[in-house]
């Protein structure tokens, strides 16, 4: 079950939102950080379950969409983060099984290990910009610009 949340979802922020914010002529910075705030946005519908507490949850869940954008940079294809978000999901929901999620550190140690490889990819990249080569092909948007 969670494997196909991970599909959709990523089909739908990391495939069609990346694509339409590239499109607009957004920087690789700016989609990933667009794409991930509607992830985050998105989730904010379960207030109507939850409360107050799905507001931290949206914000917790954009930083998940940060990461998910990574591993789509990484990946090279959505594929493996369709994987790893039915994975993170599977870990989460298996982790609350017979639990108090409030208590429980399993809940709060994937949170700390996604923020602490975030910051690691960004502190050893500096930037998450495609690196330029005189071959490299246009954006469409550049490329739209110039005629």
């Amino acid at each position: 079950m969670t494997l196909f949340v991970g599909i959709g979802e990523e089909l739908m922020f990391r495939g069609i939102g990346v694509q339409v914010f590239k499109r607009a002529g957004l920087s690789e910075g700016k989609v990933a950080l667009w794409s991930s705030v509607a992830f985050g946005i998105v989730h904010v519908s379960n207030a109507f379950g939850e409360g107050a507490q799905a507001l931290l949850q949206a914000v917790i869940v954009s930083t998940s969409g940060y990461f998910f954008y990574l591993c789509l940079r990484v990946g090279g294809t959505l594929l493996l983060p369709m994987l790893v978000h039915g994975l993170w999901d599977f870990s989460l929901v298996s982790n609350a099984v017979g639990l108090d999620p409030k208590a429980s550190p399993g809940m709060v140690l994937p949170i700390v290990l996604q923020v602490v490889l975030i910051v690691l990819v960004i502190v050893k990249r500096r930037t998450i910009e495609p690196a330029t080569t005189d071959n490299a092909v246009a954006p469409a948007a550049s490329r739209a610009a110039r005629r």
